[in-house]
Parts: C-alpha cells; sequence; structure tokens
C-alpha cells in the first residue's frame, strides 16, 4: 500500500514537473519572437504580459507572431520607438507663446519704480 501511494505521488510530481517545463517553453517562444521585433529589458516583460494576455496558452507559431506583430503596431513604445514627445515651451518661456522683447537692453534693476516716483514727482529728472 505505501509502494502504490509512493507511486502515484511520483507520477504527480512528473505531471507538475512536465507542466512546468511546457510553460517554460511557452514562454520562452513567446519572449523569443517579441526579442525579435525588438523589445528588450524592462519592455520586454510588460510586451510578454501583454501577449500572454491576448492569444491562448496552446496558439501556434504563426498565431503567436501575428499577435506580435500586432502587439507592436498598437505598443510601439515597447519596441524600442520613442514615444511622443510634448512639445517643447517657446523659448522666451511665454506661456502664450508670443515672442519675448528682442534688440533693445534690458532694464535696470529698480528702474521701474525710479520712473514711477519721477512720474509722481518725488525725484527731480536728470
Amino acid at each position: 500500500m505505501f509502494q502504490e501511494q509512493a507511486a502515484v505521488q511520483r507520477e504527480r510530481q512528473a505531471k507538475e514537473r512536465e507542466a512546468a517545463a511546457t510553460a517554460r517553453e511557452r514562454d520562452a517562444a513567446r519572449r523569443g519572437i517579441l526579442v525579435g521585433l525588438g523589445s528588450a529589458g524592462p519592455e520586454l516583460e510588460d510586451a510578454a504580459v501583454l501577449l500572454a494576455r491576448q492569444i491562448e496558452p496552446d496558439a501556434d507559431e504563426a498565431t503567436l507572431a501575428q499577435a506580435a506583430e500586432d502587439l507592436k503596431q498598437r505598443r510601439p513604445e515597447l519596441f524600442g520607438a520613442q514615444a511622443p514627445q510634448p512639445p517643447v515651451a517657446p523659448p522666451s518661456g511665454s506661456p502664450s507663446n508670443v515672442p519675448g522683447r528682442s534688440g533693445s537692453t534690458p532694464p535696470r534693476l529698480g528702474q521701474f519704480g525710479l520712473d514711477i516716483a519721477r512720474r509722481r514727482g518725488h525725484l527731480k529728472s536728470s
């Protein structure tokens, strides 16, 4: 009786190892196709997860390749393409895209206050 239980236990463990090996093989095939399309690093991990969600676990090579191509079309940033950059601010720093003053020298510090004081009569014009 003990030998029968041990045999059943060994058979169950063998099936578990076989299932794990099959899963690793499928994962390696997916990653191989993704690497071939240009995915690498952390993007490869993300692409592998998205691809695994998109297809059946026992999909054939043609279906896998087509799904990877579709993923590349939808998410090019996972395959080395640069994401679109936001537009840069204008050189003058103005938020309304109006160019800043050019051609004249900037006023000295405190000049604005001195001009107001002269207009109000607090200072004599020189």
